[in-house]
Order: structure tokens, then sequence, then C-alpha cells
């Protein structure tokens, strides 16, 4: 007897051959399963389909422990933006995102004390922005959800020790990050190969303050200076931490503007956080969904040619900038 498959069940079955996960490939499976037509013709289809899933489930119940190392690096965006701290065994990456931050984090005098991310704020005048603490980078070895970590941050920085050859460092953190797909640098490439991603990164020269790390610096620079900006720092001494702060910021591509009340003073403690480039209407958009589609014009303080200008929806706003909505 013909099977005589509906146009619905092929359409799953398409569904199917085309799912690239273990998840898709069962919800895909379980409809073909729901409509597939009840008779002696598709008694072998029927049985073919419970054998796969239960193969399915079976793959899916194998794979718990990767999926909670995977969760592990799944860490929410908070704050301004998300940045991402990477260095190798010992480089006292650990010991600057406590002091950058005030975040608990295993700090100590021996390697691989971090074993998981770890999420803190480091406040930039107004703004908080979120630091992320990694396990050091090893060669060979790239833990799993550790490249999406990266994918998902709005930027890097690379800590690396000057008393302990920081150009061999920063060679095995390029070397996984290329394992990655994932290129760092001051500017974006013009062109990116399919399935790799750019972020905007600099580096920190850690532990400025011991007397045998002019060297390192001094190596450091001269291989990547013409690519790298290269900050010398000191978590111990906090040295050059307001610079930190403020390379961290510039390097975002985000903007601080400021919304008023007609008749009212701006609250410049609450600034809305915005992609360089931003216009009019996205204030509006940041502030309520119906601001924007009842936004009329906007009087802006700051960047335009005088104080109270009355500007469009699709003037480009600046770092500074107040705004008065007037819908």
């Amino acid at each position: 007897m013909p099977a005589n498959l509906t146009p619905q069940y092929l359409e799953a079955e398409a569904k199917f051959k085309g799912a690239k996960s273990v998840p898709e490939k069962i919800k895909a499976l379980e409809v073909m399963m729901a409509i597939i037509p009840k008779h002696k013709g598709t008694e072998k289809l029927r049985a073919q389909l419970k054998s796969r899933m239960a193969k399915l489930k079976e793959e899916l119940q194998k794979r718990p422990a990767v999926s909670r190392a995977e969760q592990t690096y799944n860490i929410k965006r908070e704050g301004a933006a998300q940045v991402v701290l990477l260095g190798v065994p010992n480089s006292g990456k650990s010991n600057l995102f406590t002091r950058l931050t005030h975040a608990p984090s295993e700090v100590a005098d021996y390697p691989f004390t971090t074993q998981k991310p770890i999420p803190g704020m480091m406040r930039f005048e107004n703004i908080q922005i979120q630091l992320v603490d990694t396990p050091p980078l090893q060669m060979d070895r790239i833990e799993p959800g550790f490249p999406n970590l990266l994918r998902n941050a709005n930027g890097v920085l690379i800590v690396l020790d000057l008393a302990e050859d920081p150009v061999f460092q920063m060679e095995v953190i390029l070397e996984e990050l290329n394992r990655m797909k994932i290129t760092v640098g001051n500017e974006e490439p013009d062109h990116l190969e399919e399935g790799w991603v750019f972020k905007k990164a600099f580096l920190l020269g850690n532990k400025a303050d011991l007397r045998n790390t002019t060297e390192g610096l001094r190596a450091l620079e001269g291989r990547f200076k013409n690519e790298w900006m290269v900050l010398p720092v000191s978590a111990k001494e906090e040295m050059n931490f307001e610079e930190v702060k403020k390379e961290v910021y510039r390097r975002l591509d985000i903007l601080r503007v400021y919304t008023k009340i007609p008749g009212k003073e701006p609250d410049l403690s609450e600034p809305v956080i915005l992609k360089r480039g931003s216009t009019i209407e996205e204030v509006a958009l940041s502030v309520h969904k119906d601001f924007a589609a009842k936004l009329r014009y906007a009087r802006i303080w700051g960047s335009g040619k005088f104080d109270g200008q009355m500007v469009k929806r699709d003037y480009r706003v600046s770092e500074g900038d107040v705004i008065e909505l007037h819908l």
C-alpha cells in the first residue's frame, strides 16, 4: 500500500533535513510523527521515525555537561556596554578586574585561579560599563561558550604581563582568537571572511610598577605600536586607571545625551546611551516607542548652532547634547 504522504508532512520532512541542531531536529520530527497518515502503508516509516526520535533524545541526554559549560559563558549584558578581559595565566588580569570593578574574583600568585567568567561593573563618570573576567587563555584549548562570549561583547581588553615576554603572550592570544574566527584591533578591516567577527580592543601592559618591565614595554610597543595602543598599567598601584576607563569608553563607539522636560533642567546623572551617529528619532525611541511616532521636533543644547535650536528627527546627536522632545 502506498504511503500517500501529505504536503504538510513533506514540508516537515524538509525542515527536519535542514535542521542544524538536535532540538530543531526533534521539533521537526515531532510534527512529522503527528501528521503522518496512520495506515498499513506507513507502518515501516512510522517505526523509522520512532527509532530516529529515540536516538535523538538519547544524544540530547548525553550533552548536558557541554550545555552547562556553554551556559557558564552566557553572561547577560548590563550597563552601557560589555567588555571582556583576556590574558594568559598569571598576567594579573583578575587583580586588575577586581580593582577596576570592586567585584569579587579569585586572585592569587599561581595560574588558573579564575575558573569561570565573572562579571562586574566599572564606573566611568556617570555610567556603568560591564567588565567580564575570564579564565586564562591556553594554547590549543578553547572552552565551550568562550567564542560566543567574545562575539557578543562590545569590546576586548587584552592584559599582558610586562615582566614575562609580553610579545609572546600577545602572539598566543592572537593565535587563539584566530582559532575562534575573531579578529581584534583599533579599526575594523574593510573585508572580513565569512564567519569572522571584528572586535575593538587595546592592550594593557600590566605590572608596570615593577623595575624590570621597561624592556617588555619597549618590545611590545616595537612589535605592535602600528596596530595597537599599548597602555602601561599596574593593578597593584592602580596606575593609569582613569586612562583605562576613558579609552574603554572611547572605543565603544557610544555616546551620552540627556533629555529634559520643557521649562526644567536636565538630569545629568541619567544619560541616554546611544551608538555614535544616532539621531533625534533614536533618542525618542529610547525614551518610549510612542515618542518617536508622535515626535514633531526637538530643541537641542550642545552641538547645535545655538542653545535651544529647533531640529528635526534626522538630526545626528553628539556626546553631551541636551535634548528637549516636543510631541
